[in-house]
């Protein structure tokens, strides 16, 4: 049967087969590795004014390096995937459907993937890299094990039909997303993920942040950067809040104020379009207009605004700082950042500050929040443990002995 005539209308095949191989492989398969680093040097063999930060990122995640050291952490030799696992990508993170894919491969599943009709030229460029490569005869076995399509939303049939075959659905998106897909059934023995929405924080040492020279200071503004404009702060581990460890309120002040103007200055390569700034505009004001705990407003220009809080609160995964906003928080004394945490806090970012006290602050005060801590820089490096599961486990099963 043609592709033609096996696709359903309203979908549209950006990659792969649309019948899919259902058998499980084992977690990490050498056929596996050998496609993602192909991927991998492929991406990185394009020019680069033409990659954007997700897609390099990406490339540099899926290198054989990097993948054997996953195995070398995750590999078991006594698990086999599940089958065949759905995953539903978000439109406004544009290659996470790709991430999602290659963990759903490294489990050892078949992935059908469905990304946004409002795919971005990434997604299409990524898509056109892996068509080229399943074309390739050494890829042969991978051609039955991917499959990404595009269909919009509301043929909620083709969602319906995809999860009666899966054996495991992996969802990305907003808890809206969360509960319309979990009204529809998948098989008794699949297994689901879903990844809501979530928001992020970063803590920063004031006295460290003032004994930086100036290059490392614009070092770490840079990573700063990937962590946020990258994805214009709408990953889940996109800091929003940033809190402040420091000595006394002087240099609290000081060390906020030198921190920012370098972040405002590595923001000059952002692109700011005319929509992301009429919202991000509109964000700032409707929100300070309506909470009394804004004591200060700081812009540079419109690549970087810094709303100062007099006081936190809980809410803050819930307010819409997008495209270079954050607000800001200079604490009274240590491990007051936990006052912000709520279910939906991810990750933890930090400069400056003891790693190991903010895990003894989260473990001890038992927080409902927080599943990462990592440096400032390393916000969006995906690991096979995300929102505190073991994707690899989670995506395969153990045979027991």
């Amino acid at each position: 049967m043609s592709h033609k005539e096996s696709i359903p209308a309203g979908v549209t095949l950006l990659a792969g087969a649309y019948t899919l191989d259902p058998a499980p492989w084992p977690p990490f398969d050498a056929s596996v590795l050998g496609f993602l680093n192909a991927l991998s040097e492929n991406i990185r063999a394009l020019p680069r004014g033409n990659v954007s930060e997700e897609m390099r990122s990406l490339g540099f995640w899926l290198r054989r390096a990097h993948l054997l050291g996953l195995r070398e952490a995750y590999g078991r030799a006594d698990a086999l995937g599940l089958g065949i696992s759905f995953h539903i990508a978000p439109a406004n993170v544009p290659l996470l459907f790709a991430w999602s894919c290659a963990i759903g491969l490294l489990a050892g599943n078949a992935c059908r993937v469905r990304v946004s009709g409002r795919r971005t030229g990434d997604a299409e460029q990524l898509c056109a890299l892996i068509r080229e490569l399943l074309a390739d005869g050494a890829y042969a076995p991978l051609a039955k094990r991917i499959s990404v399509l595009a269909y919009d939303r509301s043929l909620t049939d083709l969602t319906q039909r995809f999860s009666s075959e899966c054996s495991a659905r992996v969802v990305w998106g907003g808890d809206r997303t969360v509960e319309e897909i979990r009204r529809i059934p998948i098989r008794p023995r699949a297994v689901e993920l879903s990844f809501p929405d979530r928001a992020s924080l970063c803590v920063l040492g004031a006295d460290a942040v003032l004994a930086l020279p100036h290059e490392a200071l614009c070092d770490l503004a840079a990573r700063f950067y990937n962590d946020t404009y990258a994805m214009d702060q709408n990953a889940c581990s996109c800091p929003k809040l940033v809190c402040w460890e420091e000595s006394d309120a002087k240099t609290g002040a000081r060390a906020a104020s030198r921190f920012w103007n370098a972040a405002a200055k590595a923001a000059r390569r952002y692109r700011l379009s005319e929509i992301k700034v009429t919202r991000k505009y509109g964000a700032l004001w409707e929100y300070a207009g309506q909470n009394g705990r804004v004591c200060r407003i700081r812009r540079w220009d419109n690549l970087l605004y810094v709303l100062e809080l007099s006081a936190l609160s809980r809410d803050f995964p819930d307010i819409p700082m997008q495209f270079g906003s954050f607000l800001e928080y200079h604490m009274q004394e240590k491990g007051e950042w936990a006052d912000a945490v709520s279910e939906k806090t991810q990750t933890v970012t930090f400069f400056g500050v003891s790693g190991e006290a903010l895990m003894e602050t989260a473990l001890r005060g038992r927080l409902r929040g927080v599943s990462r801590i990592a440096p400032v820089g390393q916000a969006l490096f995906m690991d096979l443990t995300w929102d505190g599961k073991n994707l690899i486990d989670s995506l395969s099963r153990r045979i027991s002995r």
